[in-house]
């Protein structure tokens, strides 16, 4: 079996196949951001016109006065909820403090990524219980791979922050420096999450490359002196009014962009998931629920869209589909507030093989979802895998390379099949040399746009 996250990594795949047919410290500094040292190129990105000032804390700040932090004009702070999986012994005391005070309150998880992703999770909601007036999204702090690949620190991301969303209905607020990010994630695919930037000693953050084009929140200090806590704190700004920062604090972080949706359910198995088996050439009925986050209602214009890449032909595409990279459109109105379920028949392809495809939200000639306030291009995914269709009799087009064949397009390749499918018959040298190049080649310009 034959997992195939994505076009180019398909047709790689088969040329490698033929290839090989012919004759291997402590808690506290987790969370120190890099050194803020010139890079070869800079996103420098200055406040857009107001800030507000906040701290943020863990147990190292211990007992802290929150009603002097109030008076000396701080009007948020977000106190650390636990390393990983190991909660901070000072977290409910801060977090009742805050709230008794007055102010705009948040919590940190600072993210392991070699942990379970789910028990650190759900310790943060744990900890946070249900979210009320002026509470922030929860945020994610990353610092460390934990020894974890690249491709797995994204995976287990994505996995975290989607589940803590879905609990809490809110879109988490992602820390990460600006070296980090481009070191171990190297992605755009987040910049729908505001981003939290440290980077002390300026006024203007320098931002990862091809990832956010703003900050919502600036840790500009770690040595920062405010009545009420006992030696050094973090200093924080908001890249806005208070009146911004309370919008994104009571949940109406719902609102701040004209086309944005917040994922409910879906009926299909994600990517990181066992697959959805459908028959080649059968047909599978799938659905999303959406919930409507933005500013203007959905109409017909609003379709839920192949993407990775956008406007992707699907190999599922169906006739009563919008559009061959158009699964399906809504039909009324749905204002903002509102959900709306998407239904869509998969129709399978002949191929065996297991198929990933990406589902995003597009308002047609205006705007791309992800563009504004999400879901992602790549946050809502589906694993299907077809297999032979035993109604089909097991040979010809539905179950084989070719007329009359037994091949495997995708599934269990081995020398043996391969060969009792030549020309030649059983070991035939020809199709060594040709026919399995020339198969390959003729299967994946028919799985290119998979």
């Amino acid at each position: 079996m034959i997992t195939l996250p994505r076009a180019h990594f398909f047709r790689a795949s088969l040329l490698a196949l033929a290839v090989l047919a012919l004759p291997s410290c402590g808690a506290a500094d987790a969370e120190k951001p890099e050194s803020t040292a010139e890079a070869e190129q800079a996103v420098v990105v200055c406040a857009k016109d107001q800030t507000v000032e906040g701290i943020d804390v863990s147990q190292w700040q211990e007992s802290v006065d929150w009603a002097a932090v109030k008076g000396a004009g701080k009007q948020f702070a977000i106190a650390r909820v636990s390393v990983g999986t190991t909660k901070d012994t000072g977290f409910d005391a801060n977090w009742s403090g805050m709230k008794a005070a007055g102010l705009v309150r948040g919590a940190h998880q600072v993210f392991k990524p070699e942990q379970d992703v789910i028990a650190q999770a759900d310790l943060m909601l744990s900890a946070i219980g249900t979210l009320g007036a002026n509470d922030l999204p929860p945020v994610v702090l990353l610092a460390s791979t934990g020894g974890v690949t690249k491709a797995t620190l994204v995976s287990k991301l994505k996995q975290w922050l989607g589940h803590v969303e879905a609990a809490t209905g809110r879109k988490p607020i992602i820390q990460a420096g600006k070296y980090f990010w481009q070191d171990n994630v190297t992605s755009a695919e987040f910049a729908g999450y505001p981003l939290w930037i440290p980077s002390w000693g300026v006024d203007c953050p320098n931002l990862p490359d091809n990832a956010w084009s703003n900050w919502a929140f600036h840790q500009y200090s770690s040595t920062g002196a405010v009545a009420g806590v006992a030696g050094d704190v973090d200093l924080n700004r908001f890249n806005g009014s208070l009146t911004d920062l309370m919008a994104l604090a009571n949940g109406a972080a719902v609102g701040t962009h004209d086309y944005a949706a917040l994922l409910v359910v879906q009926s299909f198995p994600s990517e990181n998931e066992a697959p959805a088996q459908i028959p080649a050439g059968g047909i599978y009925e799938g659905s999303i629920e959406l919930k409507n986050i933005g500013l203007e209602a959905w109409d017909e214009g609003t379709m839920l869209a192949a993407t990775e890449p956008r406007d992707r032909e699907s190999p599922f595409a169906g006739e009563e589909w919008p559009g061959v990279a158009r699964f399906a459109r809504v039909e009324g109105t749905v204002a903002p507030g509102e959900s709306y379920t998407f239904n869509f028949t998969l129709h399978a392809p002949l191929e065996e093989a297991v198929y990933i495809e990406n589902f995003g939200l597009v308002q047609e000639g205006v705007a791309w979802f992800a563009d504004q306030g999400g879901p992602s291009d790549t946050q809502i995914t589906g694993l299907f895998e077809v297999v032979a269709n035993l109604g089909a009799g097991g040979a010809g087009p539905g179950g084989s390379m070719g007329p009359g064949g037994n091949g495997k397009p995708t599934g269990d390749f081995d020398t043996a099949s391969a060969c009792a499918m030549s020309p030649g018959g059983a070991g035939a040298p020809g199709f060594v040399g040709i026919g399995l190049v020339l198969g390959m080649a003729a299967l994946v310009r028919r799985r290119r746009r998979a």
